[in-house]
């Protein structure tokens, strides 16, 4: 396990899994267990290496007005940098929830060819249509494997957030998710991680 900031930026990242697996996942969310382990014991019964990344709205906010290079564009590249440290010459696989999935959409498209599977997990549309615009194009460049995962009764990313970003995907799959809990509330990861690795880190079970 490694805590530590990442190089040129100001989040911090947290590894934990396999450390020496073939197989590399980032993930990305906001909140206090950001850099924690969603469910270790789906994680340790595979050979991969996760490496949590925690971010602030201060890290993915992107002003439509913003004249110049936005915080989210400047973190996407630091993070993309970071990625392709990180993997070598090995394609990964990146997850990202809620308001980070955006953010997670820029450093599939920047990393391109490097990032073989996506995960949105909870992840709501762009507020605004100039933003969704944005969004679309960068969406319509991503070679990776997509899937989606959505909690049926979500109050911000239900079906219609999920389609909205499967419509603009070249590979995409989508899965709804029943909410146990409170019916309201937004999906929580550990809910799905299971299921997420399966996606993002592949034949990987021990």
């Amino acid at each position: 396990m490694t805590r530590a900031a990442a190089p040129d930026a100001a989040y911090e990242h947290r590894s934990f899994g396999a450390p020496g697996a073939e197989r590399t996942v980032f993930l990305l969310r906001m909140g206090a267990s950001a850099l924690s382990d969603p469910l270790p014991d789906a994680t340790t019964r595979r050979d991969a290496r996760i490496v949590a990344i925690g971010l602030t709205l201060d890290d993915i906010d992107d002003p439509v007005a913003y004249r110049g290079t936005t915080p989210a564009e400047a973190s996407a590249r630091g993070i993309a940098r970071f990625v392709d440290e990180e993997r070598g010459d090995r394609p990964v696989g990146i997850v990202g929830v809620g308001a980070a999935g955006e953010l997670a959409v820029r450093i599939a498209a920047l990393v391109g060819s490097g990032v073989d599977r996506l995960a949105l997990v909870a992840v709501p549309r762009p507020e605004s249509e100039l933003g969704g615009h944005e969004v679309a194009e960068l969406l319509a460049g991503i070679a990776a494997k997509t899937l989606l995962m959505n909690g049926r009764d979500d109050p911000d990313a239900a079906s219609a957030a999920a389609r909205w970003f499967a419509e603009g995907l070249p590979s995409a799959r989508v899965e709804m998710v029943p909410q146990t809990a409170d019916p309201a509330s937004r999906l929580v990861l550990a809910e799905v991680w299971e299921r997420v690795l399966s996606h993002v880190a592949p034949g990987t079970l021990r």
